[in-house]
């Protein structure tokens, strides 16, 4: 019995998931038809040539007329994925048994479907590895083969998408079109399905078991920046500047080289930078007795290019050289950063010298370690301010990174490395004690969020119903008072779209259903017989939300009306119905007419999208100050878009969504400051080097 429960309760729970992702699919055309139309109706806009025009109107017409079928179509292919992984995944991504024509149709869909998966892979990449690890675990507990574990990710989800669009007859090029235009809506219904799985499987005990597939890179950060936060373009205009002026003095020395008898046939060799620097740092480091101060130590790259600057140095070291000590003193003259704070980050010029000499993707690189431990050592004055009072412990752990760093100069990037994680582990660590006092917070707003959408799935699932079976505004009234928000409890409940969930949708439809007039005798029986089953689960869902007789009997007279129209036609009044479905088909004129009015949209909110990429642990300023807080750190971030602001020491706190954010942030109230040290100083450093190349 013990050993049956055990093998039995991992496979019930993937079969659970399984069934919760494969739901999501299969209303996704639905929920997300009027984005997509969007996105399709922007694409044409964007070109709009014949053959474009021809393929946007194929694609909207289909969303327009079945939409339920394309989302039938995809989650049936996922399931066949899920059932059969490896047939699904050989035929994709294995190598045919003899040489094969690639068409460019072919060519276009198979890239198609890599480059969706690939935009939808970054920013989901938090929740999926934490969903797949859970699966993974889950598998190996059930026995099964956890090489599959990735099996929800989003290559697998479009190559079900593509499959179905093929499956229904839709030619290559439309389908192609069609999946190039399904990518945002794709990511949010992705977003919060990995989301709700992630709360199902910890609801049921799931915790903490992901397990990577393969093995991580060297320098990985353990709490790696979100792709939306990376911004290399003002370290590669900077690296770009480097390499130009080593390319010049290279020109001008192989022109200038003298061409008598007796010269040499070749330059001199110049010196390498990173082999002369075992001797300086002691050379250069503060007196005896001076105030161990980020000014007293700024100097000393500077000092250094004194010292090198006729030596026979090399053009590319020089400019290295001198673009990291301006460099570091963007760094060392941010206000934001206490004193004390910047002797540590002034004490590694020398390291991070080192560093940029042998690997020079320093400047463009956001994630480089030696970067990524100055960011951490900015995040730690915030954190820890000199009134604080950990700021001296705080202080000791960074001082001691430090002296690691430089007790091996050999292996400075790897030193950089693993002082980060040493710090940033600590960092965790004094983090708990906080995040355990906002646990009541967390909850109460994921509480919020899984009400909301609750509730706006199910008014989707009903708007859709409404659309392809017509109803009396009576009864959807009622429906929208009554269903929706039994329907937003189970969502709540279940932490997503469970078994009641799905009752409670395709009771919905039955309703429907048996409001509509039968086409013959036989469908008017099974109408009949199957009208007891729908009042009784309407009849239990509404006594489930406290519903009171009152309230029953107006509901269900509501509904009785309408199938006593077809039940006795002669002795009922039909309601007046809310809106009978035609399918509309987009005409050559209308695309045309709509290809001229879109250009004229503005563009996406930059200000709320800004609110959107703020992450665990970022600042935001507020002036004046919001409830109490001049300066908010972000403690938890939403799925739905709800972010819990606390202080330093998570005492105060409070909530706001990312459009209330960018409301503050528009009306001058509040400023998300750049949270990176490094990509701030190098974008100061472009900055001058632009004004100087002019």
């Amino acid at each position: 019995m013990n050993t049956q429960s055990t093998v039995s309760a991992p496979v019930a729970l993937l079969r659970e998931a399984d069934a919760r992702m494969a739901q999501a699919l299969d209303n996704f055309f639905q929920r997300s038809r009027i984005p997509i139309q969007d996105a399709i109706l922007r694409a044409v806009a964007a070109q709009p040539t014949p053959s474009t025009m021809a393929i946007g109107q194929t694609c909207l017409d289909w969303l327009n007329a079945h939409p339920d079928v394309l989302s039938t179509a995809f989650a049936e292919q996922f399931r066949h994925h899920l059932a059969r992984p490896e047939t699904f995944t050989r035929r994709h991504d294995s190598r045919p048994a003899e040489l094969q024509l690639l068409d460019d149709d072919m060519l276009k869909r198979q890239l198609a479907e890599a480059k969706t998966a690939a935009l939808l892979t970054d920013p989901l990449r938090a929740e999926m590895l934490l969903l797949f690890g859970r699966i993974q675990a889950l598998q190996r507990a059930a026995s099964e083969d956890p090489g599959h574990a990735d099996g929800y990710g989003p290559l697998q989800v479009m190559r079900a998408l593509s499959r179905a669009l093929d499956a229904q007859g839709i030619d290559s090029p439309c389908g192609t079109f069609l999946l190039q235009c399904v990518t945002a809506p794709l990511l949010d219904t992705l977003k919060h399905t990995y989301a709700a799985l992630n709360q199902f499987l910890e609801t049921q005990g799931i915790q903490g078991l992901f397990v990577p597939s393969t093995p991580p890179a060297p320098f990985t950060d353990p709490a790696p920046a979100s792709p939306q936060r990376t911004t290399t373009d003002a370290g590669e205009k900077v690296l770009t500047h480097i390499r130009s002026i080593a390319a010049r003095a290279s020109e001008t020395a192989s022109s200038g080289a003298p061409s008598s008898a007796g010269a040499p046939p070749f330059p001199d060799m110049p010196h390498r930078l990173v082999d002369r620097l075992a001797d300086w740092p002691a050379a250069l480091s503060p007196l005896p007795g001076a105030p161990q101060t980020g000014e007293a130590a700024a100097p000393l790259l500077r000092q250094l290019q004194q010292k090198v600057r006729h030596s026979g140095t090399g053009a590319f070291d020089l400019a290295v050289l001198d673009a990291l000590a301006g460099l570091f003193e963007y760094i060392l003259d941010d206000p934001g950063i206490s004193p004390r704070y910047k002797a540590e980050i002034a004490h590694l010029q020398i390291p991070a010298l080192r560093v940029a000499l042998v690997s020079p993707d320093f400047f463009s690189d956001d994630g480089h370690p030696a970067r990524q431990l100055i960011d951490l050592l900015g995040l730690f004055s915030r954190r820890f301010p000199e009134h604080d009072p950990s700021h001296l412990l705080a202080l000791e752990q960074i001082q001691a990174a430090c002296a690691a760093i430089h007790s091996d100069p050999d292996h400075a990037t790897e030193t950089f490395a693993h002082a980060h994680g040493r710090l940033a582990t600590w960092l965790a660590d004094a983090d708990t004690h906080l995040k355990s006092g906002l646990v009541p917070d967390v909850m109460h707003l994921e509480q919020i969020e899984r009400q909301e959408l609750g509730t706006l799935l199910a008014l989707e699932n009903l708007h859709d119903l409404t659309e392809r079976h017509p109803a009396p505004e009576s009864v959807l009234r009622r429906l929208e008072n009554a269903w929706v928000p039994h329907m937003a409890s189970l969502y709540v409940a279940e932490a997503g779209e469970g078994p009641d969930w799905r009752a409670a949708c395709a009771t919905l439809l039955q309703l429907f259903l048996s409001l509509q007039a039968p086409d013959d005798d036989a469908a008017r029986e099974l109408r009949l017989q199957s009208i007891p089953r729908i009042n009784a689960e309407l009849r239990r869902g509404l006594l489930a939300q406290g519903a009171a007789p009152a309230q029953l009997k107006d509901f269900f007279s509501a509904i009785t009306m309408t199938q006593e129209s077809w039940i006795r036609p002669a002795g009922g009044q039909q309601n007046a119905v809310a809106s009978p479905f035609v399918p509309a088909h987009v005409s050559r004129a209308g695309i045309e007419s709509l290809t001229r009015q879109l250009p004229a949209t503005p563009p996406n909110d930059p200000i709320l999208k800004q609110a959107q990429q703020l992450l665990e642990g970022d600042w935001v300023d507020f002036d004046p100050p919001f409830e109490g807080l001049a300066i908010a750190r972000v403690a938890w971030v939403g799925v739905h878009g709800y972010l819990l602001f606390c202080d330093r020491e998570g005492e105060q706190r409070f909530s706001l969504d990312c459009a209330r954010l960018a409301a503050e942030i528009r009306a001058g109230h509040a400023q998300i400051p750049e949270q990176s040290l490094t990509r701030k100083a190098m974008l100061r450093l472009k900055m001058q080097l632009s004004d100087d190349s002019g």
